[in-house]
Parts: C-alpha cells; structure tokens; sequence
C-alpha cells in the first residue's frame, strides 16, 4: 500500500479528497514516523508516558516543596518581567514569529529571573546523555538471515522462491530509535558555584576537576552536552514551538519527553552512587552487614525535573519523575498558560520563579551532599 501510495504521488492529478492518499500526513515516510507514530510506538516502548496523571505523592510533594510560596514571591521583582514578557508576546502574535523568536522571548524572561548558581544556556547542539532506546523483544535466530528456500526451472536454473522472497522482505525487524533531546533552553546548576560547594569536603584542587573525572570515566554523567557550557545538573528545560512555522504543542512535548527523561535520569544515577557508597561504607563498619537499610537523598528520591513546552503565546509546564525501583518515565503537565494575557504571564512566571528556587536550594542542597559523599 505504501509503495502504491508513493506511485500515485508522483501522478500530477489531486486524488479526490476521500482517497487514503490524500489522507496521508505530509511528512509520513516508510523511514520517518509521525508524531503520533512516535509517541504511541517509540516512547511507550521506551517507558516514557506523557500526559500521564500526577500521583497524590508527586504532586504533594511538588506542593509542598516547589510550589508552597508562590504567592509570596517578589512581585516588585516579578511585574516588571512578567510586563516585558507579555508585551512581546502580543507583538511576536501579531506576525508570523518563528521558533527562535518565541525562545528568544522566553529565555530573556528567564535570565533575568536568573539566581546566583543557576546556569541558563540556549541549544548549541544536542544533549550527550545516553539516551535509552528499546530493543526488539522478537529475538532472530543466528542462522535465520542463511535460510534461503529455492525453486528449480526446467533448465534447472535455481532462483529463490516466492515464500522465500517474501520472508526476506519481512525479515528485517525495525530497530526503534529515540531522537537525541535538542532543547532550546536548559537551565541547570553552575558549575563553578558547585565546585566552590565542594571546596570545604574535598580541597580546591579535587573539588574543580571531580565532576570533570566522573563525567570522563562516564560514572555520572552531570553535563549532558557535547561541548561543555558550564552547566550541571539540569532540571529545567524548554522545547519550543511556533504555529505560524509548522510547529505544535504535540512535537514540543515529544521531545520534552525525551529530555526529561534524561535529565531524570542524571539525578537518578547520582542518588544511585550516593547510595551505593553510603551502603559500602556501612557495610565496612558493620561485618555482618544483614541489616544495612539506604535510602535515597530526600528530594532526589522522586528523581524530579520540569519541562515547559510551547507554541507560540502558550506555555505548558511539566513534570518529570520516576519512582524508585521502577522502569517507567512519566511525564505530567502541571499548569497551561498565555503570556498575550497579562494575568496568565504574570501567574506563569510566578510558577517558573518557584521552580528555579527549588533548583537553587532543595535539589541544589541534596546534589551536593550527595557528591560530598561519593
């Protein structure tokens, strides 16, 4: 059906508007699935949910931990940005603005919210991270790709047979393969600020190159871009979009989804080592050792991140987690907001505001005492 689909496109007639050709989407290929493709195939078989519903837990914690004082933040501080956001908001809608517009907009609102220990990059290229693709649960039997039935002619000429053809078509089994995570913004922890943390447990010297040793040994990975830019730790990241260039909300989450994973999956690798030292180090101080408990670093231990993904004026913010001892990523939209509304600006500001002093102190206290202790 594909190839005959490819046939009639190349006809110069347009099909009537009931036939499957002009049904199909324009960017489907036998190589390139849609975004629906892409979401209900790739990302399920890789265990990233999005749009999944917030568990009590989860969302108590953000709650509690997160988004406890937001009212209280400093609006004097606040107003002004939330002003300078929504006023290019109304001016970017009113022309057919492309994706780095948008971005452009959103990250100057970002950076000026910046806190001291906060690194704030834009894309320069695509996340280094290891990103988990799934592999086929068909096993292929080491001989399968040799097994060739033949026909005999009357001359006696050998050629393949049909059913033997036909299996060798269908034999190749589709390999299904992420896309490496590319935000358009990130925000992380400052390397520098984590180094000078580190001084006081571990000395000048070993403090500044010690994320450097266990990211070239590849046992934590905390800077997941190709070129270095400074910055660890992410756990805030913005895939945008803009209608008026082809792009939604469905593709930005996507990719979101992957990138959350990621950055899920740096705190989970940390929380995993401060584990395993910790339970070393009780293990040398017991002989026994039948009754050592660990439990995670609070904060880390709902290996939480956010996202914010967007379509022009819209703003959807996310949240990242992964349980425990669990296989699975979810992913959780928390609020949706328009910055051509100066309330909805303000009030999304608000929310990325109590993020980033999460980042800065919670989580940024828990990454650190847990490096203190590997």
């Amino acid at each position: 059906m594909e190839s005959l689909n490819n046939r009639l496109s190349d006809v110069p007639i347009i099909p009537p508007p009931s036939s499957r050709s002009s049904q199909r989407s324009r960017s489907s290929s036998p190589s390139k699935p849609s975004d629906a493709q892409y979401r209900g195939g790739h990302l399920r078989r890789a265990n990233i949910f999005v749009d999944d519903e917030i568990p009590f837990d989860v969302s108590q914690y953000a709650d509690t931990n997160v988004f406890h004082d937001i009212l209280s933040d400093d609006n004097d501080k606040l107003h002004p940005i939330s002003e300078k956001l929504w006023k290019k908001s109304t001016e970017l809608v009113k022309k057919p603005s492309g994706e780095a517009e948008w971005t452009e907009a959103l990250h100057a609102a970002i950076d000026e919210m910046r806190i001291e220990g906060i690194e704030v990059v834009r894309n320069r290229g695509k996340l280094a991270f290891p990103v988990h693709n799934p592999r086929s649960t068909i096993p292929r039997k080491r001989n399968q790709s040799h097994q060739t039935l033949h026909e005999t002619t009357a001359d006696g000429t050998v050629y393949p047979s049909s059913h033997s053809l036909r299996a060798m078509e269908q034999q190749p089994i589709p390999i299904f393969k992420l896309k490496d995570p590319r935000p358009d913004i990130c925000v992380g922890l400052s390397d520098d600020y984590l180094a000078k943390a580190l001084e006081p447990s571990k000395g000048r010297s070993t403090a500044r190159s010690f994320l450097y040793d266990l990211q070239d040994t590849s046992t934590l990975i905390s800077d997941p871009h190709i070129t270095p830019l400074g910055l660890r730790f992410p756990f805030l990241i913005v895939e945008a979009k803009a209608g008026a260039t082809g792009g939604n909300l469905y593709q930005a989450q996507n990719q979101a989804a992957v990138a959350g994973s990621t950055a899920v999956q740096i705190f989970e690798t940390l929380s995993d080592l401060h584990c395993a030292q910790t339970l070393d180090q009780e293990y040398a101080g017991n002989i026994g050792g039948s009754n050592i408990s660990v439990q995670h670093p609070t904060g880390v231990m709902l290996h939480l991140a956010f996202s914010i993904t967007t379509e022009g004026p819209i703003h959807e913010l996310w949240l990242h987690f992964r349980r425990p001892g669990e296989e699975d990523f979810y992913m959780g939209c928390r609020g949706t907001w328009r910055t051509t509304l100066k309330e909805s600006s303000l009030d999304f500001l608000r929310h990325l505001s109590a993020v980033l002093r999460w980042g800065n102190s919670i989580l940024k206290d828990n990454i650190i005492s847990a490096l203190q202790g590997l």
